[in-house]
């Protein structure tokens, strides 16, 4: 009881508090930092405006969409029948490609994986808004880096006895962020697009199991992301 309520304190305080101080100690690094010090020009500061609420707003919809609750339509069952699809812990019959998530206590519809980022499982509705968290911070760390790379290189120079500022330090440490966010969202992607391009999750690569792959990765991807044009939107998507 205890830890399950621990993990519940841990996932309201990611959720509430280290996630949007975090995006506001970018945003304040970027735009206060950055545009106080002439580097941005007025194209580049729409662009990060742009990037920037773009990723707020696919976090709020990854961490706000629950998992769809499994309907105990069948009460009286034999288990023996239904062993492959019978969860033991919630005591009723799983549809597919539902998983029952011992962080979560409930079995959760095409479940990837319990992530310790969100504090949550990617399923079938956030699984969509996950992807897009991996793909836009990247973007965003492109961005940052390549506008504040000199305080990377004056970070360097300041073993040599180069004196720092105080916002050149702060800014040095938002640059650092973003060269640590491209690098760690680049590998989760890596291993979340194959799967992808197959329509298939975690768990079912883990069992060996690709029974949704259609044969076109076009299909699979608008069957999780929903079609290409809005795919790169933070609009909510049934997957398949």
């Amino acid at each position: 009881m205890w830890k399950s309520m621990k993990n519940v304190r841990i996932g309201w305080w990611m959720a509430n508090v280290a996630w949007p101080t975090a995006f506001c100690f970018w945003f304040q690094i970027i735009v206060v930092l950055f545009v106080s010090r002439g580097i941005l020009s007025q194209l580049q500061l729409y662009i990060f405006h742009f990037l920037w609420l773009l990723i707020v707003c696919i976090f709020f919809s990854a961490v706000m969409t629950p998992p769809v609750e499994v309907r105990q339509s069948y009460p009286d069952v034999d288990r023996d029948t239904w062993k492959g699809n019978y969860c033991e812990k919630c005591d009723y019959i799983k549809p597919l490609r539902f998983h029952h998530c011992r962080i979560c206590k409930i079995c959760v519809d095409r479940m990837d994986h319990h992530c310790p980022i969100l504090q949550m499982c990617i399923h079938r509705g956030n699984h969509k808004f996950y992807l897009l968290f991996l793909i836009w911070p990247i973007f965003l760390a492109i961005f940052t880096i390549c506008n504040g790379y000199e305080y990377l290189i004056l970070v360097r120079s300041s073993f040599n006895g180069t004196r720092m500022l105080f916002e050149e330090h702060i800014m040095s440490i938002g640059v650092s962020n973003a060269v640590m966010v491209g690098f760690a969202a680049s590998y989760l992607l890596k291993t979340q697009l194959p799967n992808a391009l197959h329509n298939q999750t975690l768990i079912e690569e883990a069992r060996g199991e690709s029974d949704y792959d259609t044969g076109s990765w076009r299909q699979n991807i608008e069957s999780i992301m929903g079609p290409l044009y809005i795919s790169w939107l933070p609009i909510s998507f049934k997957a398949l």
